[in-house]
């Protein structure tokens, strides 16, 4: 149960890792490697990819699934924790005065601890139960040492990943991203707490100013080539923007970088972008929600309170867009789940289908999460007014290529239908036939 931490006490590294290459077959998860496939976070220069940046969704829309509750997240197949619930637990942890008892109050939230979170609870619970006294954040300063020499093989080996795809790239492009590694080599040695050490976000953010440096340029080459002078004005702004805002930095519903993509789609449509499959590898790079090693220095110098709660607080459910808003989806209540923070944030914008390669049980959790909404409206009498839920759901996911069975469903659609709000009532031609045919606003309380 806790393995890992046995293997940071007797592990054994020579610091004098190749600052050029890093060739070695180390095991750097203790966990299934489909966690550590990490995402942007949907916070600043931490999600920008190359379909796009996070520009503070609307999920108004789904609000209404906020009063679920025993919710399997359809990411990861955790229970999702809700947000009155979090709020409930930060304030009772802060009640708790010793890290023995912190632990048995967290024991009946287990089921909602992602694998990361899950493994250094069963360290903190081992090691409370021979020391009732002891803090989390000693015990975390304890493995801190071995966790950074551990990390720095991790990021490593991502590092050597890279090189080994800018085989395939321009000259050009090779060089600019070699340059990049190399400076991230150097600087996963430096001291955390140093301005110079190395940063995951500022990593995968520089690689992102190299992709749209690259996309900017070829399509100013494009449209002075082919004399589509009417794009000159499109790319005027989306150049500015980017040079002097910042990357996730929303005006009028578009990031500077929302604006290249479109750039990108309207008039380099064949446009073949070397550094999409660059920034793929680099997002592997660990995490705290993905390393056991990153959790362990980040959060060994924290509050015990912080600590613990960091178990549980990206269990916390999200609104999430089934089809991202950045790639063309709604927001609208049939293109809306609910997930966890983390998950939330490791997709990022990504397609879904991108996505379950990296979750290939995402299938599988979702039909849980299908369940799940069922029992909430038939035996809890949640969703009322949003009935029709399940069924739009099931017709979003198989759009995009996940089935589920909602036989268990027992409200037929002619029933369901009828608190369709009129303004979706043209938005679901499948069901037609069962949708009223009036004009009168609903009084539904979402």
């Amino acid at each position: 149960m806790i393995k890992f931490f046995h293997q940071l006490s007797n592990i054994n590294i020579n610091n004098n890792i190749s600052t050029n290459t890093c060739r070695n077959t180390y095991n750097s998860s203790p966990i299934n490697n489909s966690y550590i496939q990490d995402s942007f976070s949907k916070q600043i220069n931490s999600n920008i990819n190359f379909q796009g940046v996070d520009k503070k969704n609307d999920t108004s829309n789904g609000r209404f699934l906020k009063c679920m509750k025993n919710i399997t997240d359809p990411y990861s197949g955790i229970k999702l924790i809700t947000f009155k619930e979090m709020e409930q637990i930060s304030h009772d942890l802060s009640q708790i005065d010793n890290s023995q008892n912190k632990i048995r109050y967290l024991k009946k939230y287990e089921k909602s601890m992602l694998p990361v979170e899950h493994e250094v609870f069963n360290y903190f619970e081992y090691k409370t139960r021979k020391d009732y006294f002891t803090s989390f954040s000693k015990l975390l300063k304890q493995q801190k040492t071995n966790a950074i020499k551990k990390l720095q093989l991790e990021q490593s080996e991502v590092f050597d990943k890279i090189e080994e795809a800018t085989k395939d790239v321009s000259p050009k492009n090779r060089k600019l991203i070699l340059g990049e590694v190399q400076d991230a080599r150097e600087r996963i040695f430096i001291n955390e707490n140093d301005k110079h050490s190395f940063k995951r976000k500022v990593f995968i953010d520089n690689l992102i100013k190299l992709q749209c440096e690259e996309i900017l340029d070829t399509t100013e080459k494009d449209i002075l080539k082919n004399r589509k002078f009417y794009g000159l004005s499109d790319l005027a702004e989306a150049r500015e923007r980017f040079e002097t805002e910042q990357l996730n930095h929303a005006k009028d519903g578009k990031t500077p970088v929302d604006l290249i993509i479109d750039l990108k789609h309207k008039y380099i449509p064949d446009y073949n972008d070397e550094y999409k499959k660059i920034i793929q590898i680099a997002r592997e790079l660990p995490s705290s929600n993905t390393s056991v090693s990153a959790f362990v220095i980040k959060y060994a110098d924290r509050s015990d309170n912080e600590i613990a709660e960091r178990l549980v607080n990206q269990s916390v459910a999200s609104v999430e867009h089934i089809e991202a808003d950045s790639l063309g989806g709604d927001n609208e209540a049939d293109n809306f789940m609910l997930v966890s923070r983390a998950r939330n944030t490791e997709r990022g914008n990504l397609p879904i289908k991108a996505f379950i390669k990296m979750h290939p049980e995402i299938p599988n959790y979702t039909q849980k999460y299908v369940d799940d909404i069922i029992k909430n409206i038939l035996y809890k009498g949640r969703l009322k007014g949003y009935e029709w839920y399940p069924y739009v759901l099931k017709d979003t996911l198989h759009k995009n290529g996940i089935e589920v069975d909602i036989s268990k469903y027992k409200i037929p659609p002619e029933e369901a239908f009828k608190t369709l709000p009129p303004r979706l009532r043209n938005r679901y031609p499948n069901y037609r036939q069962f949708i009223p045919d009036r004009t009168e606003p609903l009084n539904i309380k979402v």
